[in-house]
């Protein structure tokens, strides 16, 4: 079940997902608030995520990023100011993992009322880490972008495990 945010709050990480988009790739475009019920969370090629640790109570989750092949080239193509058909895998592989820190700054603003929060490194998820992360973490929000040739997704899970 989603959580309920204030209005503005949802406001405020839309508002920082675009101009994040917009500053990575150089491309306008829109982020939303959707119901996690209607969202098709599928494992993706590059499903990036950046865990979460929230003191003083050890509360744990972390924000996924899904995106598209399509997305991430032409990600890729602006951060490194060449076409697309120069990028190799590592390339894109890079430029994602900074969508998923900028994104996750984003987002991580508003997960907890204490800003006492402690941020990993993002990771590529292989899809047995996706499943695992899916089905360990509830979902707590899911922002997404729809062009006609791709969604991008920008997930909160909450896992709430404690430590032993």
């Amino acid at each position: 079940m989603p959580r309920s945010y204030p209005c503005n709050n949802i406001q405020q990480v839309c508002a920082g997902l675009t101009k994040a988009w917009e500053f990575l790739s150089g491309q306008e475009r829109g982020f939303d608030l959707c119901e996690t019920q209607q969202a098709a969370l599928g494992f993706t090629e590059f499903s990036y995520f950046m865990p979460l640790r929230l003191s003083p109570d050890y509360r744990t989750g972390g924000i996924g990023v899904l995106i598209e092949r399509p997305d991430a080239l032409g990600v890729a193509a602006h951060m490194f100011g060449v076409d697309t058909t120069c990028l190799q895998d590592a390339d894109l592989h890079d430029a994602c993992a900074e969508v998923c820190n900028l994104f996750s700054d984003c987002v991580a603003l508003h997960v907890s009322d204490s800003s006492d929060i402690h941020m990993g490194l993002p990771f590529l998820a292989s899809q047995a880490d996706y499943e695992q992360i899916a089905t360990g973490s509830t979902v707590a929000s899911v922002y997404v972008s729809n062009t006609d040739n791709a969604q991008l997704f920008v997930v909160e899970y909450h896992i709430f495990s404690q430590p032993h």
